[in-house]
C-alpha cells in the first residue's frame, strides 16, 4: 500500500528561481487581513482520465460548475493511455481515483491491497456486426472472426461467454477465431471487413451504430440470461481504502460531485452542447446515440447490500462456467469491496 506525503500548495513555501527568499514582517500598529487561497485548503482528488473515456465528460461538468469546490475538494485530472495504465497508476499511487471494474478490486483486495469500488455507470456494450450480417445468436459466430476489446479477462467478455455456455452450451472462445485489442483498432478492423463481429464497449458500440452497424447480442441480455440485472454495475471508481478513510470528505465529496454532474447531464440538453467537443461526435446521429447511451447508464442510486449480492452471484456464475481463471482465483467476494459513502468500506 502506498503512503504519500501531504501535498503542499505551489503558492506557499516555493522560492522563485534566481530570487532570494523575502521574509515579510507586519508593520507596527497596522493589521493586515490574512487571505488563504481556496485551492490551498481544499484537498486535491487526482482522477485518472482515459483519452477516449466518458469520465472526462463528467470531469468537465464538475469543473465548469465548480462542483468540486462546492463539495470540499479540488479536482485534478491525469491523462491515461488505457485501462491497464489506470490500474498501474492507482497501484503506484500516481492517482487517487481511476475507473475500473469491481472484479479487479476484489482480486487486489483478496491479495492484501485494500482497494474500494464505487459504481459509476451501468452502460454495457455488446457484440456488433455489419447490418447485413447473418449473425443473430452465439452459435452463428462459430468459426467466424470475433474481436474482443479489453483482453481475455475483460468482464463483459466473461459474461458473454458464460451466457453462451449456459444458454446454448457453446464455447465462444474455443469455437471462434478471437482477436484481442484496443477499441479503436478493432472497430476499424470490423469496418474494413477483417472481423465478422466485435464485442466492444458501449461508447464504441454507439459509434458503430451511427455508422450503420447493429448490435447483435447486447451484454445486458447476456446478464439477464444468467439471472442478473440487465444493468450491471461493473464499472466504477477505484481508490485505496487507506486514502479514503484518511480523507472521507474528499472521496464522499467527489462522489457527490459526480452524482450532481450526472444529474445535470440527464436534465440539461444544453450541457451536452458544452461537452460535445470532448465527445468526438461531429455527426448529429453519433452525438445523439452517445448522449442517450450515457444517460441510460447513469447510476442514480446504489444499495451496497444489493450490489454485493449481484457481485457474489456473478462471481459464482463465472466460477461455475469457466473456473477461477477469469476471476483471478477468487471463489467468493472479499468483504469491503464496495464503498459506503459516509461509512467507509462495506
Amino acid at each position: 500500500m502506498n503512503t504519500r506525503k501531504p501535498r503542499t500548495s505551489s503558492l506557499a513555501g516555493a522560492a522563485m528561481p534566481g530570487r532570494r527568499a523575502v521574509i515579510l514582517t507586519p508593520l507596527a500598529g497596522m493589521a493586515f487581513p490574512v487571505r488563504r487561497a481556496t485551492a490551498a485548503v481544499l484537498p486535491a482528488v487526482r482522477l485518472g482520465v482515459l483519452q477516449f473515456g466518458t469520465v472526462q465528460w463528467v470531469a468537465d461538468v464538475i469543473r465548469r460548475h465548480g462542483l468540486d469546490a462546492a463539495n470540499g475538494f479540488t479536482l485534478v485530472t491525469t491523462p491515461l493511455a488505457n485501462t491497464d495504465a489506470g490500474r498501474v497508476a492507482i497501484m503506484a499511487g500516481q492517482t487517487d481515483v481511476v475507473v475500473s471494474d469491481w472484479p479487479f478490486v476484489a482480486v487486489q483486495r483478496a491479495a492484501g491491497t485494500r482497494l474500494c469500488f464505487a459504481p459509476f455507470s451501468t452502460s454495457t456494450g455488446g457484440i456488433m456486426t455489419p447490418a447485413d450480417s447473418p449473425i443473430r445468436t452465439f452459435v452463428d459466430i462459430k468459426g467466424r472472426r470475433l474481436g474482443v476489446v479489453g483482453g481475455p479477462t475483460d468482464k463483459s467478455w466473461l459474461v458473454v461467454q458464460a451466457a453462451a455456455r449456459m444458454r446454448d452450451r457453446f464455447d465462444l472462445a474455443a469455437e471462434t477465431q478471437v482477436s484481442y485489442g484496443a477499441p479503436p483498432l478493432l472497430g476499424a478492423k470490423l469496418m474494413q471487413g477483417e472481423l465478422d463481429a466485435l464485442l466492444t464497449f458501449w461508447n464504441f458500440a454507439a459509434k458503430l451504430e451511427a455508422a450503420g452497424y447493429r448490435q447483435a447480442i447486447p451484454v445486458g441480455e447476456c446478464a439477464t440470461a444468467l439471472g442478473l440485472p440487465a444493468q450491471l454495475n461493473l464499472v466504477g471508481f477505484v481508490f485505496h481504502e487507506e486514502w479514503a478513510v484518511g480523507a472521507p470528505a474528499a472521496i464522499d465529496g467527489f462522489i457527490a460531485a459526480v452524482t450532481e454532474a450526472e444529474r445535470i447531464l440527464t436534465t440539461s440538453p444544453a450541457e451536452w452542447d458544452a461537452i460535445r467537443p470532448l465527445m468526438q461526435a461531429p455527426e448529429d446521429a453519433l452525438f445523439a446515440r452517445l448522449r442517450d447511451r450515457f444517460t441510460s447508464g447513469v447510476v442514480l442510486h446504489t444499495d451496497v447490500a444489493t450490489e454485493e449480492q449481484d457481485a457474489s452471484r456473478l462471481l459464482s456464475i463465472l466460477n461455475q462456467v469457466g473456473g477461477t481463471r477469469g476471476t483471478g482465483g477468487l471463489e467468493t467476494l472479499p468483504p469491503g469491496v464496495f464503498w459506503r459513502a459516509g461509512h467507509g468500506a462495506g
